[in-house]
């Protein structure tokens, strides 16, 4: 849910990967001071996760933006059966330990600083098979030719349709390249800025999808699907680049919510954009106050994923792959090395069918 962004998408990306205590911002484009609870969470066939917190709110003397304290939150989800899964965090960490059912229903609750949240029923939907992944060259004759995507690799998912049953996908996708250096704040002796190697060497950058890609089976039932999720440049480095697709089967309720916001995410706003256009949450509700407004969604979904590889040296007639150079030298200090810190941006876990 990268992205795109939405105000909440961002606002739960960035207090969860916790980005600081401070982002600067031109105190002009903010419209409202308002505060708003974000509650985000999503159930799967391999985890479940909740995010609470809340919207940025108070913009400092020097231009600052604070961060929100992280609020006293809990949460549970019960099935139709009466079950009942306690999340212990509720900062946004997948939960593996949680294991949904094709077919159960399940329902949110959450108490944030004494106000009591709950969800409408929401019932996980089966996905269909991801048969592959397609990759083909295509020059976008529109641009200029000195544009990064005047050549480059459409992604395409490539499924067939359940036929006579209501379907409505998402698509996400994330891409892992090694992190050629892991800190460039050292200064050398002459004063410019080096680059420092990563220790251990196995280190990899994440980079996530930014927009919101749905679509509905109703003009395509039973039918094959090839749908473009992303359009990657012809350019180096890497010389492979690695991307991970997954496919989701959402419920109807938050296609909505998703197709509702797919016009407005393909424009950049800011961090801050709380737009008169924003859509608050269609499934999660004050219990006490139903008209408080909720940034956030409750999603329900199975997923299937596959990889794809895309040489970007290989020959194509009349193209060539743009080359970009870091300007900044290495540090000369073989000695020197910055460690590879886990974060939601970084990891030392290789990813799946990764190859050098």
């Amino acid at each position: 849910m990268m992205k795109k962004l939405t105000y909440w998408h961002l606002a739960v990306l960035l207090v969860f990967i916790k980005i600081g205590c401070q982002y600067p911002v031109d105190k002009s484009i903010l419209p409202t001071l308002k505060q708003f609870i974000v509650i985000d969470a999503e159930l799967t066939e391999t985890y479940g996760k909740v995010n609470v917190t809340y919207s940025l709110t108070n913009v400092a003397s020097n231009g600052g933006y604070q961060f929100p304290t992280a609020p006293k939150a809990t949460a549970y989800v019960l099935d139709s059966r009466g079950n009942k899964f306690i999340f212990t965090k509720t900062d946004g960490t997948q939960n593996a330990g949680f294991q949904g059912i094709v077919g159960e229903t399940y329902r949110l609750f959450v108490e944030v600083d004494g106000k009591k949240y709950e969800s409408k029923p929401e019932t996980m939907r089966a996905c269909p098979a991801l048969d592959s992944l397609s990759t083909p060259y295509r020059r976008e004759n529109f641009r200029a030719e000195s544009d990064l995507y005047y050549d480059g690799f459409d992604v395409y998912a490539n499924l067939t349709d359940e036929a006579n049953k209501e379907n409505y996908y998402q698509w996400d996708w994330i891409h892992y390249e090694r992190a050629p250096y892991c800190d460039n704040r050292f200064v050398s002796g002459d004063g410019r800025a080096v680059l420092i190697p990563c220790f251990p060497n196995d280190c990899w950058n994440i980079i996530y999808n930014s927009k919101t890609i749905v679509l509905s089976d109703k003009l395509r039932d039973g039918q094959p699907i090839a749908h473009r999720v992303v359009r990657i440049p012809y350019a180096t480095p890497p010389n492979r680049y690695y991307i991970k697709v997954t496919q989701r089967a959402i419920t109807p309720s938050v296609f909505a919510y998703l197709q509702s916001l797919e016009t407005q995410t393909q424009n950049t706003g800011t961090l801050f954009d709380v737009p008169a256009q924003t859509r608050f949450s269609p499934n999660v509700y004050n219990v006490n106050n139903p008209e408080e407004q909720i940034l956030g969604v409750f999603s329900v979904f199975s997923f299937r994923y596959k990889i794809a590889v895309i040489d970007m040296v290989q020959k194509i007639d009349g193209a060539k792959p743009k080359v970009f150079l870091e300007s900044t030298p290495y540090t000369s200090n073989i000695f020197l090395n910055a460690p590879c810190v886990e974060s939601a941006l970084r990891t030392k876990i290789r990813p799946e069918n990764w190859v050098d």
